[in-house]
């Protein structure tokens, strides 16, 4: 294998779909006759060459998770090939291979011995790393302490200077803010000039447009496109991946559309929902931002079958944001939770400020102050 090269060829990969823990003694017996079979990967096939960039696109449980994880070497396949040329680095799962206790920088050391790394060729990396990931003093704070957006800067920064040959990068970008992502695609791309082979995982049409020259779309564990961008997105979406438009309405509790409110108060979020054909499984989704475009709040739910025109409402009890201007994006989708870049209904919320806290985040509680006793 040259490096850079990737390869699956005839890649099966099935899992065992176990019951929950036995509470009685039936389950317990029928639990003994062994869980329902699940193929992930049903002869797959793809071959890479070095320096290529692959969007690896698809609904929920299409199997492109599994085939990162089988690339990276992680869980095996049942029959076929899957390698890659050369070091491989992979971002699949946030705080993978973190230890919670251990500091970020500590975390950095630990995932370079991981890479085959030696310490001073990590630490000759650490101040590129922490430059990189803007955490500042938090490098030296404990993983568990981390946000998901956190964790995402530190394991991003990590992945994108360890001179990979293959960098397996799955959903994980969405959960961080625009500036950043947009800082992420840049040192994809920095990679990818320097010969490095690509193979990303996005529900993000910009993401794939952005970094991949190249589209490969799964269903049910098999490839059903294999070709250009544009005519790979275009079969996404034909498939009903994105089935519905959305209008957006914020009212208050008494039911009158409002675009500003106090913090404390309760919101409604009406969505309009158009579907231009039947959707066997429609998802809904839902996000408050800054200007920026940083995610601060999302949110998803299942809306069943559901055909022609459909109004789903989320309820916020108490508007727990203070005083600024914010962002309130809707989308809907068959099968799988439209991505962030693909909510493009968007509606102004307007917040009031307050004297009794400055922020986002609305925590305001009481203060007490109790006099201390003298130490004997």
């Amino acid at each position: 294998m040259r490096p850079g090269e990737v390869v699956l060829e005839q890649a099966t990969r099935r899992f065992e779909l176990r019951p929950e823990r036995a509470r009685t003694l039936k389950e317990l017996a029928m639990r003994h006759r062994g869980g329902s079979r699940v193929t992930a990967l049903d002869g797959v096939s793809v071959h890479l060459e070095p320096g290529e960039a692959l969007g690896l696109i698809g609904r929920n449980g299409a199997g492109k998770t599994s085939t990162l994880r089988c690339l990276a070497g992680i869980v095996p396949l049942d029959s076929g090939r899957a390698e890659c040329g050369g070091r491989v680095v992979s971002l699949i799962e946030l705080g993978a291979g973190f230890g919670a206790e251990f500091s970020g920088r500590e975390n950095v050391l630990l995932n370079g011995a991981l890479h085959g790394f030696s310490r001073p060729e990590i630490e000759g990396r650490m101040d590129a790393i922490a430059e990189f990931s803007e955490l500042g003093d938090f490098l030296d704070v404990p993983v568990k302490a981390y946000s998901s957006g956190m964790e995402l800067r530190l394991g991003f920064s990590i992945a994108a200077h360890l001179d990979a040959d293959v960098m397996l990068i799955d959903e994980v970008l969405a959960v961080g803010d625009e500036s950043f992502q947009r800082r992420c695609l840049a040192r994809i791309r920095e990679r990818m000039d320097a010969g490095a082979t690509l193979v990303l995982v996005s529900h993000d049409p910009r993401a794939i447009e952005a970094v991949c020259r190249r589209v490969v779309v799964l269903e049910r564990g098999r490839v059903v496109f294999d070709g250009g961008v544009a005519e790979g997105l275009a079969h996404y979406r034909s498939s009903g991946a994105v089935a519905a438009s959305a209008g957006i309405e914020l009212l208050d509790a008494d039911g009158r559309p409002r675009a500003a409110f106090e913090p404390g108060e309760a919101l409604r979020v009406r969505m309009a929902l158009a579907f231009e054909q039947p959707a066997e499984r429609a998802m809904a989704a839902l996000e408050v931002r800054d200007l920026r475009g940083a995610v601060l709040f999302r949110t998803d739910t299942a809306l069943g079958a559901v055909e022609g025109d459909v109004v789903a409402c989320f309820d916020v009890a108490r508007l727990a944001l203070l005083g600024g201007e914010y962002e309130v994006a809707a989308g809907a989708a068959d099968h799988d939770p439209p991505a962030s870049g693909m909510l493009r209904s968007v509606a102004r919320l307007s917040v009031a400020s307050t004297f009794e806290g400055e922020g986002i985040a609305d925590l305001r509680g009481s203060w007490s102050v109790a006099a201390r006793e003298p130490v004997p």
